[in-house]
């Protein structure tokens, strides 16, 4: 089976707002779409029962706080074990990123309205900091907008401590301590800036084979 999420925001196959949570996938070529209406709650359209446990899967792979899913009717198609969250400050929180994504940030501010939206995976460093293993344009733009908390859950399956060690060294080297630290760039200063800092960085890892969460 082929599954390929869809990372943009323009796609006449989804509405908006699926776009802008990130929810929009091709299996085997043909459109699902996760849509979530609360903070462990997603509706999906196009599932076919054969293939719904290995694609919400991979969608909760971005999403594991989402454990409760719908079809279009409301009929409940899969309850998983709910992920236990707590709440922290989001200036507590170390960034593992470098810079957030103008257009990204547009997106999700969608959906953000308090700080049940903001449901983050994190991990505990060395000094017992909490660093942020995905989410930073959410926790971005909820700070921006007069959130100042978040709801963080720890992952079942959490990154690779040594590369995100790694990573919060290196914000820190660079002046990111706290999610407000980060600059905001477009999308194509976002790419060079990040992402292809990421390539290089993987890339120089390649003989380790290590690197798996997408930031």
């Amino acid at each position: 089976m082929e599954i390929q999420r869809i990372d943009g925001y323009t796609d006449p196959r989804f509405s908006e707002e699926v776009l802008c949570q990130h929810g929009a996938f091709l299996v085997d070529g043909q459109p699902w779409s996760f849509r979530v209406i609360s903070d462990h709650e997603a509706v999906i359209d196009g599932a076919r029962p054969e293939a719904l446990a290995e694609v919400v899967e991979h969608f909760r792979f971005y999403a594991e706080h989402i454990t409760t899913f719908y079809d279009g009717a409301g009929n409940r198609l899969l309850e998983l074990p709910p992920v236990e969250r707590r709440e922290a400050e989001i200036d507590s929180l170390q960034p593992t990123q470098f810079s957030v994504d103008r257009e990204k940030c547009r997106a999700v501010g969608r959906f953000l309205h308090t700080a049940a939206d903001v449901v983050i995976p994190v991990m505990a460093l060395a000094d017992g900091t909490l660093c942020v293993l995905d989410g930073h344009t959410r926790l971005y733009e909820a700070r921006r907008r007069g959130i100042r908390t978040a709801m963080v859950f720890d992952p079942s399956l959490p990154s690779e401590r040594a590369v995100m060690e790694e990573f919060a060294k290196e914000a820190r080297r660079r002046g990111v301590s706290h999610v407000g630290d980060m600059p905001l760039y477009s999308p194509q200063e976002q790419k060079e800036k990040w992402h292809d800092w990421c390539s290089a960085y993987f890339a120089a890892r390649q003989g380790a084979g290590d690197g798996r969460r997408s930031q």
